[in-house]
């Protein structure tokens, strides 16, 4: 009984990230929908540049292709949800461009009702922003939301006006992947 140690009295935990961006989808829906986020530099992060200053991207989900994952010492563990998870880990004054991107689409696939969640992490957790959008086509990019932070990480104006970030990262002109194509 000497070497247990008293109980301690409970710590605030420390926040590790400003804002948190959720894309969920259905399940049952193979398609693969990507997030895209601009910083007010012109950094964008997306699937190929998951660390981009101050912004991660937490989880990039695939649809159904990796809903199953070997874990080594447990055997094959089942996560068949749909969620793409995206932190602003700091506070960066300026414009952030939020868009979600349908990148592969099953084949003869149903329109894919997307919800996307912005929340305010500190000093407590306050949802910002929440909205249901429907994808229908392969390679179709929607502007959810547009935000401005001020130096005291407060949102001073949000919009919605259309801004591509696929085109500037994949090229105007470039050619969406095959739906078979991985990454």
């Amino acid at each position: 009984f000497l070497l247990i140690s008293p109980v301690k009295k409970k710590k605030e935990i420390e926040q590790k990230a400003e804002y948190v961006i959720t894309v969920t989808w259905p399940g049952k829906f193979g398609d693969d929908v990507d997030s895209w986020l601009e910083d007010p530099t012109g950094n964008v992060m997306y699937f190929r540049n998951k660390e981009v200053g101050l912004i991660h991207m937490d989880r990039d989900d695939l649809g159904k292709l990796n809903d199953q994952q070997f874990v080594p010492g447990i055997g094959i563990v089942n996560y068949p949800y749909n969620r793409e998870i995206t932190t602003i880990r700091g506070i960066m004054p300026g414009e952030y461009v939020f868009n979600i991107h349908l990148y592969r689409k099953e084949y003869g696939g149903k329109p894919i009702p997307v919800t996307v969640i912005l929340e305010k992490l500190n000093p407590r957790v306050i949802l910002l922003y929440s909205k249901v959008v429907t994808l229908t086509d392969h390679w179709e990019e929607k502007t959810i939301i547009r935000f401005v932070l001020n130096v005291d990480g407060e949102v001073t104006e949000s919009f919605f006006i259309y801004k591509s970030l696929v085109d500037k990262i994949m090229g105007k002109f470039g050619s969406p992947p095959h739906s078979s194509e991985q990454r």
